[in-house]
């Protein structure tokens, strides 16, 4: 039997650059990770800082006025920033520790695929979640960036999926789901993907839905 040829005209799935897992799932870029890591590593940054200034005060001098004249003339004063300064390199490493923590978590806790009729993520390390969007329940997809994002060439991708009857037939109100922190060209690519199958799907099921159930008779 030869090859199932791919319809050239329907909408192909985007390829990230980097390789899906055993699963078919993507996991988020390495640039999503080294934003992670700023972003969870932020107050080790300034605890650094803070250190430098207190060594600084610490050790006195003409170079960094106000605290070098309040370490020469108040005894108390420059105990207080000694005892300071020896306290805040155990709280870098810590920072540091939970920057890495954080930051490796949330990259390993979060993946997506596309499949046939929807789009399936999962996220949590502890409480697993398992979330599919079936295609037809697409309404929009926006692209959210913020300065920092920028910064790091990410975006949000924003899912607005339609309302849905639960048991007791009452409509849902429509959901927003966000898909965080991706390559923002990853990001364009799905949204334009998501909104051309999102479209299909619903021809498809509007089409289906005025066919008559019963084919008319032959003559």
């Amino acid at each position: 039997m030869p090859p199932k040829q791919n319809n050239p005209s329907a909408p192909q799935p985007p390829q990230p650059k980097h390789a899906p897992d055993k699963n078919g799932y993507y996991r988020l870029g390495k640039t999503t990770l080294y934003y992670l890591l700023f972003k969870y590593g932020f107050p080790a940054i300034v605890l650094f800082f803070i250190e430098l200034i207190l060594l600084g005060a610490a050790v006195g001098g003409n170079g960094l006025p106000p605290f070098s004249e309040w370490v020469s003339t108040y005894a108390t004063f420059a105990t207080v920033v000694r005892a300071a300064a020896s306290i805040v390199p155990p709280l870098i490493f810590a920072a540091i520790a939970f920057a890495l923590v954080m930051g490796y978590g949330y990259y390993w806790s979060f993946r997506y695929k596309l499949d046939d009729n929807d789009l399936a993520f999962e996220k949590g390390l502890i409480g697993r979640e398992e979330i599919s969007i079936p295609f037809r329940q697409i309404q929009n997809v926006d692209i959210e960036q913020s300065f920092i994002y920028r910064i790091f060439n990410l975006a949000d991708l924003v899912i607005l999926t339609a309302g849905h009857e639960d048991q007791t037939h009452i409509m849902k109100d429509e959901s927003e789901i966000i898909m965080p922190a991706l390559n923002n060209q990853e990001a364009r690519q799905l949204q334009r993907y998501l909104l051309d199958r999102a479209n299909i799907q619903r021809s498809v099921v509007i089409n289906a839905s005025v066919e008559p159930a019963v084919p008319p008779p032959l003559e």
